[in-house]
């Protein structure tokens, strides 16, 4: 029995020298694997970072971006735009009136648009444009040809006119003389009476004329 005892108790010190030996190196342990860890976790920790901070410029850039097509399209658009539920607007009516008559064909504007001077709104039907037209020319031509036969006529009445002049110039000299040689009864009374008659036509003739001339 005592042997034993002696036993135990030598081998006592030697445990409890391998227990608190594999303590520390078990608190040693956890040490060394926290530092190794700790090693692969910090560029990790900085590529999340720098990710975040990527995300966060590219959302400050698109918010950058849409703030300043927001404001263009205000400064170009909204700012010229007012809504109302129940206001009224007074505009100006223009009645507009085409100088020939025609059937409409196109219509080139919308209500509210826009125009200046010069713009073609509405576009008719050429056809009656083009027969009137032709119907212009064809009276024109007409109108032509009756101005050219009422000169030629007016030149022929005048030539008329002056040829009856002449006939009745030449009966009054023809009557002054035979009234001289009836006076010194060198010639009977019914010759003078014919010249006297021969006068009278010509004036007559010669009225004719320009009653002619007149009426052209």
């Amino acid at each position: 029995m005592r042997c034993e005892i002696s036993i135990v108790t030598r081998r006592l010190p030697e445990a409890v020298t391998a227990i608190s030996g594999k303590k520390e190196s078990k608190r040693e342990h956890p040490m060394s694997e926290n530092v190794e860890n700790q090693t692969p976790q910090q560029p990790a920790e900085k590529s999340r970072k720098n990710k975040r901070k990527r995300i966060m410029t590219l959302l400050a850039f698109i918010f950058i971006v849409l703030g300043t097509v927001w404001f263009i399209y205000w400064f170009l658009v909204l700012r010229h735009h007012q809504s109302t539920d129940d206001d009224y607007i007074a505009g100006n009516q223009v009645q507009v009136m085409a100088q020939v008559s025609g059937s409409v064909t196109r219509v080139n504007v919308d209500n509210t648009d826009f125009v200046k001077q010069g713009d073609i709104l509405v576009e008719l039907d050429p056809t009656d444009a083009q027969q009137a037209f032709q119907r212009a020319e064809t009276e024109l031509a007409s109108s032509v040809r009756q101005t050219r036969q009422l000169t030629i006529n007016s030149k022929q009445y005048q030539a008329n006119i002056e040829l009856r002049q002449t006939e009745l110039n030449k009966a009054q000299s023809d009557l002054t003389r035979r009234e001289a040689l009836g006076n010194a009864n060198a010639i009977g009374r019914e010759e003078v009476q014919h010249a006297r008659d021969a006068v009278a036509s010509a004036k007559a003739s010669l009225e004719v004329a320009k009653q002619q001339y007149l009426a052209n």
